[in-house]
């Protein structure tokens, strides 16, 4: 297993959509116990495919206390919303960055394991959020795009600020 580099906002790759997992292979297993490993490494909650430059429908989550019990969706989809409210977010790829954010907090989801196995799921509360704010990646959107456009911007000049300081000290 390895450690995977994390994408960072503003690079354009994290606004590309993912594609379905058609091949349940060696190839899959492998990027989905990276994604694991480096999801608990980072001591973050979820993690998408996308996120570590794959253009594949995985995600992968662990909301337990001690990072024992990780859950992989692959070709997730959210079936019912419901229970809406205003959670504060945050993103490994967006570092430093925590907004507020509206969300269902009760889902009910379909997706396939490791095996391809069909499974449906009932996610709430912080579960639930994770799950959307994962989604969102695969589809090539960010939490950020759910702030207001002044935040944005705000977030948008210091991301390419820090993305020019980096590329200037390489």
């Amino acid at each position: 297993m390895a450690i995977l580099g994390i994408l960072e906002y503003p690079d354009p790759q994290l606004r590309l959509s993912a594609n379905p997992v058609t091949e349940f292979d060696v190839s899959m297993t492998r990027l989905v116990d990276d994604m694991i490993e480096t999801l608990h490494a980072s001591k973050a909650i979820g993690l998408s495919a996308t996120q570590v430059n794959d253009q594949r429908q995985i995600l992968v989550m662990d909301l337990s206390e001690n990072a024992e019990a990780p859950e992989v969706y692959i070709n997730p989809e959210i079936i019912k919303k419901a229970a809406w409210g205003i959670v504060e977010e945050s993103c490994l790829s967006v570092p430093d960055i925590v907004g507020n954010v509206f969300r269902a907090t009760k889902l009910q989801v379909r997706a396939q394991d490791q095996a391809g196995n069909l499974f449906e799921r009932e996610l709430s509360g912080m579960h639930a959020v994770c799950l959307q704010h994962e989604m969102d990646h695969l589809a090539g959107k960010l939490f950020i795009d759910k702030l207001s456009i002044f935040r944005r911007l705000s977030i948008r000049a210091r991301a390419h600020k820090k993305a020019r300081e980096k590329k200037a000290a390489a």
